[in-house]
Order: C-alpha cells, then sequence, then structure tokens
C-alpha cells in the first residue's frame, strides 16, 4: 500500500480470502475494505491505519482486526516494511499477512476457561478453608470435652479395680476357682479400659493444648532402672536376657512423660518378644541424648512401618494371637516426644529378626 494507505497490490490469496474479485481492491484505501474504521473491541482502526503508514518501523508486528467482504471479522497478524525511493523516502509499505482468528479464539477461550477455573478454585479454596476451621473448632471442642472429662471416667474404673482387686485378694471372705477366674476378668478388663482411657485422655489434652508440663532435675540412667522395675517379673518369667548400657546425664525435662515414654517403649518391646533378649540405652551426643529400646521379637513388616505411629493400629500376628493393649501407645509416645519433649522417635525394624526404638531428646529445656 502507499504510505497513504492506499491498496497498490495485492495477492491472489489476498483477494480470495478477503472475498473480492482481482483488481477489485487496486487504489481503494485499506481502511473501509479490508480493515473495519474500529475493531469490535472499540480500538480505532484508523488512526492505527495513519500511524502504520507515518512511523512504519515502530509497527513492523502488529495484530488487529480485519474485514472481510460478506462482513465477516478475522484477526490477522502482520509483518510490515517500509519501501524507499531512489531519494531514500519512504515510498511503499509491503505488509505480510497471516490469519490467527482460530488461535485468537482459542486464547479467547483459553482466558475465559482460566478465569472461570480461578473463581472455581477461589470459591473452592474459600468453602475448604470454611470446612476445615469447623473441622479445627469441633476437634478442640472435643479434645477440650475428653480432656475435662477425666476425672468422672478414671472415677468409675478406679473403684472397678480397687474392688475387684479386694475380691480377687480375698480379704472379705474365700471365693471358689470360678468366681476367681470371674473377677480376675473384671480386674483385668478394668484396667485394660483405664489404660485406653488414660491414652486417649493424653492424646485429648496434647491436641487441645492443656496439658501440664513440668519440668525437672534428674539423672536419665534412674529413670530408667525405674521404667525397668516395672517389667522385670515378665522379663523373668518369659526367660529373656536384660541387657543394660546406661550413660549418667543429668537432664532438665519432663521427667513424668519422658518415664511413660520409656515405658511405653519397654511394654512394646516385652510384649512382643517371646525369646532371646531385650535391650535398652542410653548415650548422650551434645545437647541431645539418646534412648535406644531394643528387642529380639517378632519384627514390624516393611508395609506395616508407615503405620506405626498411627492411632488405633494393631498389627496381626502369625498365630492370630491377641496381644493385650490399645493400639495408642506408639502414637501418644510420638506426641509426647516431639510436642512436649521436642524431641523425635525413629524405629528400625526386620520381620522376623527384632525392632530398635531410637528416642532422642534434648537434654535440657526451658
Amino acid at each position: 500500500m502507499s504510505i497513504d494507505g492506499d491498496i497498490i497490490f495485492i495477492n491472489k490469496f489476498g483477494e480470495a480470502f478477503f472475498g473480492f474479485s482481482p483488481g477489485e481492491l487496486i487504489g481503494r484505501n485499506v481502511i473501509g475494505t479490508i480493515v473495519p474504521e474500529r475493531e469490535t473491541t472499540g480500538r480505532d482502526l484508523t488512526e492505527l491505519i495513519r500511524s502504520i503508514c507515518q512511523n512504519t518501523e515502530k509497527y513492523e508486528y502488529n495484530i488487529n482486526e480485519n474485514i472481510k467482504k460478506n462482513g465477516e471479522r478475522v484477526w490477522i497478524f502482520w509483518v510490515n516494511k517500509v519501501i524507499y525511493d531512489e531519494q531514500g523516502k519512504p515510498k511503499e509499505i509491503l505488509s505480510i499477512g497471516t490469519d490467527i482468528t482460530e488461535l485468537k479464539e482459542a486464547h479467547e477461550e483459553l482466558k475465559k476457561y482460566k478465569e472461570h477455573l480461578e473463581e472455581l478454585v477461589h470459591e473452592r479454596t474459600r468453602e475448604l478453608e470454611e470446612a476445615n476451621e469447623k473441622l479445627k473448632e469441633l476437634d478442640r471442642l472435643k479434645s477440650m470435652f475428653i480432656a475435662s472429662m477425666s476425672h468422672e471416667l478414671r472415677t468409675p474404673l478406679n473403684s472397678i479395680i480397687g474392688f475387684s482387686s479386694i475380691l480377687l485378694n480375698e480379704w472379705l471372705g474365700p471365693l471358689n476357682e470360678e468366681q476367681k477366674l470371674n473377677i480376675a476378668t473384671i480386674n483385668r478388663a478394668g484396667k485394660h479400659l483405664l489404660a485406653l482411657i488414660n491414652d486417649v485422655i493424653d492424646i485429648s489434652k496434647i491436641e487441645a493444648g492443656v496439658i501440664d508440663i513440668v519440668y525437672e532435675d534428674f539423672e536419665l540412667s534412674e529413670l530408667i532402672r525405674e521404667a525397668i522395675k516395672n517389667f522385670e517379673n515378665e522379663i523373668t518369667q518369659k526367660g529373656l536376657q536384660l541387657i543394660i548400657e546406661l550413660s549418667q546425664v543429668d537432664m532438665h525435662t519432663d521427667r513424668r512423660r519422658l518415664l511413660q515414654c520409656v515405658m511405653n517403649l519397654l511394654s512394646n518391646a516385652v510384649k512382643f518378644t517371646e525369646k532371646g533378649f531385650i535391650k535398652i540405652g542410653s548415650s548422650v551426643n551434645r545437647d541431645f541424648v539418646e534412648i535406644i529400646v531394643e528387642d529380639s521379637g517378632r519384627g514390624i513388616k516393611e508395609e506395616d512401618l508407615s503405620k506405626l505411629f498411627k492411632p488405633f493400629q494393631r498389627f496381626e500376628m502369625p498365630d492370630k494371637a491377641k496381644i493385650p493393649g490399645t493400639g495408642l501407645g506408639l502414637y501418644l509416645t510420638k506426641k509426647i516426644v516431639t510436642e512436649i519433649l521436642k524431641g523425635d522417635i525413629t524405629v528400625e525394624s526386620k520381620y522376623g529378626v527384632g525392632s530398635k526404638f531410637i528416642l532422642k531428646i534434648p537434654v535440657k529445656l526451658n
């Protein structure tokens, strides 16, 4: 086209594309023929063509809406180049166009879809956040309820355990064998239920943030020996070898909670070991102490390791035997270790060989 926008030449494809007869466009201005005065977007194309003609180098590439003879709108990507006369003055403008209508429409559809998707994601995220807040509040209320019910739950069970123990010891008179058996079952079931309730209450208190933390100064080996005393009879009865390798470490942390963790680990070791050994050791490395409880028991299958510290997990034994327990011991232990004692607990185990639990906590907590 000329520098005024009059069409000097258009190839056969261009004529056919825009729907004009051969030679029909020659001498006519692009505005009003293949370029509408305004785009459907509202942009003034008359001003755009004037700018291209006056400063082509600035508009080496441009995209604008064009129009066919039948009124159909199309989008063209144009490459513009100035042609100079012998004196070096701009004489003509060569424009080569590529139809990008389908690409433009696809882009607009994608843009709309993206905006709609963002709205959906935003709305869904808001709904999930609201639901999450409700769940957190319900969980907090549940934990607060259970924590506040500790006295009401424990008192009747302690009475059941206490009075059944009195009867079982025949302090109120002799019993026959069947009576002893039945009362022993009551006593055992009461203790099992109390252990479960204690574990649930402790977990709920931790989750509700109302657990009492008492920091004390104590010596670690004394605490571990205190834990061992609770299982010495059972270890002896099973004929297990007890190996103790302790380091003298002065601790400052929650003694009662640490003792609870050590006893949970020892209880599992004794419970799942029928022959061989139970080994407990401790060592200190700078600001941390490691307590290791190892056994030669059943071990844990590799596929069960990921479930180990989850609540109410009871693994099936090869002989289908039901071993007493709440399924909460390790879950509670991990919560105490990580959230109260600010440490960590890991496990190494090989099925049929044994297990090793490693408890690592700071020597001193403020």
